[in-house]
């Protein structure tokens, strides 16, 4: 079931991006491979640490906390309950992301994830694995105290999931005056400029409120001309060199 809601929506991005590109690149462009093989390993990977890190989390909760968690969230509507995690969830995204791109260790392994020269729907399964590890732990933490249901956390999840897709594709798109409210692909890909100054800004995943409200939010008419990181070194479309490359230096 889950393979066939992936084909679909893949089908859907590569149509959209053969019909209105951003910029011309062909379908299998550089590093399409790579990014296929990300898909891949972090599907595993959500599996494996979702399910882990939840078990702990709920035997630690179930230690230290009545009830298994606060349960902020308990007895909520669902909309409710998942709006607010996308909300909180997606605010600790952007703190974390600002500190990715400021902490030398922590862009080590995000580097990973600019390293897309050709930039499409795709590209937003590259990660590196420890990073992912990291990420996930952190945004499971707060259901200790939120209690959500897994209805709540599935819609979180696939709205999380569309988003980045959606952000990260090929598309001439623009979202118009709901920029101010989410992240576009017009916006995000200013964030994978080679441009230091632009990547600097938009870190926001789902919503742009809190780029626009800390003063991080960068929109112009123009579309970047470049995509990648500025280190001529870096393995862009090797998929074992990219997990080494981060902890080589």
């Amino acid at each position: 079931m889950m393979l066939a809601i992936f084909g679909a929506i893949a089908l859907f991005f590569v149509a959209a991006e053969r019909r209105w590109p951003a910029r011309a690149q062909p379908l299998l462009r550089r590093g399409f491979f790579t990014d296929a093989s990300y898909v891949a390993i972090h599907y595993l990977m959500r599996v494996v640490i979702n399910g882990t890190v939840a078990v702990a989390l709920a035997e630690v909760g179930r230690r230290i906390l009545p009830g298994g968690s606060v349960g902020l969230l308990n007895g909520r509507p669902l909309w409710v309950q998942a709006l607010t995690l996308l909300l909180v969830l997606d605010l600790i995204f952007y703190v974390m992301h600002r500190l990715k791109h400021r902490w030398g260790w922590w862009w080590r392994l995000h580097e990973t994830h600019h390293s897309s020269v050709d930039l499409d729907w795709l590209s937003s399964a590259r990660f590196h694995p420890v990073e992912k590890l990291v990420d996930r732990t952190v945004y499971l933490l707060p259901l200790l105290v939120l209690g959500a249901s897994s209805g709540a956390l599935l819609v979180w999840a696939a709205v999380d999931a569309l988003f980045g897709m959606f952000i990260h594709a090929n598309v001439r798109w623009r979202i118009g005056p709901l920029i101010y409210l989410f992240v576009g692909p017009e916006m995000h890909r200013w964030h994978h400029s080679t441009d230091r100054a632009r990547r600097e800004c938009n870190y926001g995943n789902n919503f742009s409120i809190f780029d626009w409200l800390f003063g991080t939010a960068y929109l112009s008419r123009e579309e970047p001309t470049r995509f990648g990181v500025d280190d001529p070194a870096y393995p862009e479309a090797t998929l074992v060199g990219q997990f080494l490359y981060a902890f080589r230096r």
